[in-house]
């Protein structure tokens, strides 16, 4: 059995002991190379005076947008642009996004027992098996916006079945597809309710942060990340109590690796 407590205190003293500032600076890169922001969006409007430019230096716009060649035209181009965004950020969440969070985990489970290194941020890029690290990470994705859009509790669910997939990766980045979802899927069984409930006890974490407009969250980041680590290694120890097959192939996490 495991409670929130221990493992929020253990978090704590793992950034207490081991610094608190790395942390926060992988986490912050992290969120850059991930695409994770805690931002929002803006909205413009139209002045009777913009649409009286507009008038005056292109008087047959109006004329032109009733074409419907041009109108074709208009809508080719904005489909084609779409499809390229659409391309740029599958390819660079699959080839950027996802190795960068294997390498967060990473970090944030060797600074459990030592002082970790910045650079196993990029840990995942140059540790022998970047195309499958990449492949499982996009069968992750793959898998859990499919679930979300076709069903959206299953899909919730779903993400909390798959939630050790980049920490089984981020310690063993050799291992196949099918082992880290079935080892994921077994460690989670019986613990995705209490997993929902860990995450959900940041809640006032996050009001503070939002009160300090934002800037809480530069401190929040890492507390969680490190309380995640500890559950991680909670859900191994459970794996290798019950003698799962794959459980062999976690050979841990050496910092010298």
């Amino acid at each position: 059995m495991w409670d929130f407590s221990t493992l929020k205190q253990n978090a704590r003293n793992s950034l207490k002991s081991f610094g608190f500032w790395t942390p926060v600076f992988v986490c912050l890169m992290h969120g850059l190379l991930a695409g994770t922001s805690y931002g929002g969006s803006a909205a413009s409007s139209e002045s009777s005076e913009e649409t009286t430019i507009i008038d005056t230096f292109f008087p047959q716009l109006d004329s032109l947008a009733e074409d419907p060649f041009f109108s074709f035209i208009v809508i080719a181009i904005a489909i084609a642009l779409i499809i390229l965004i659409i391309a740029f950020a599958l390819a660079w969440s699959a080839f950027i996004g996802g190795p960068a969070t294997v390498g967060k985990n990473r970090f944030f489970m060797e600074h459990r027992f030592s002082r970790a290194q910045f650079k196993k941020l990029f840990w995942a890029y140059g540790c022998g098996s970047y195309l499958n690290v990449v492949k499982i990470m996009f069968v992750y994705e793959v898998k859990l916006l499919l679930w979300t859009l076709l069903f959206i509790i299953p899909g919730i669910i779903k993400s909390y079945e798959y939630f050790m997939v980049p920490y089984i990766l981020a310690e063993n980045p050799t291992i196949s597809c099918e082992d880290a979802f079935y080892l994921s899927k077994k460690m989670t069984d019986g613990e995705k309710a209490s997993i929902f409930f860990l995450q959900l006890s940041f809640i006032g974490w996050y009001f503070l942060s939002v009160l300090t407009c934002g800037i809480g969250f530069i401190a929040l980041q890492p507390y969680m990340e490190a309380t995640f680590a500890e559950l991680y290694q909670v859900m191994r120890e459970k794996a290798q109590s019950l003698n799962l097959p794959g459980t062999e192939k976690l050979s841990g996490f050496c910092p010298e690796q």
